[in-house]
């Protein structure tokens, strides 16, 4: 049984949200998004991308 965290969550604690935030303002990336937040956009993408999809 897990008694730690998982692989993905280690490798995601070192990508801060206030600096995914602080990037996304800068470059205007909230623009035109209706429901899905860029941040769950990014952790989606990343994981698709760890897990070979």
């Amino acid at each position: 049984m897990n008694k730690g965290k998982y692989v993905f969550a280690q490798l995601m604690s070192l990508a801060h949200p206030d600096e995914f935030d602080h990037c996304v303002e800068k470059y205007n990336g909230h623009y035109l998004i209706r429901n899905f937040s860029c941040w769950h956009q990014f952790l989606s993408l990343s994981f698709g991308q760890l897990t070979h999809r």
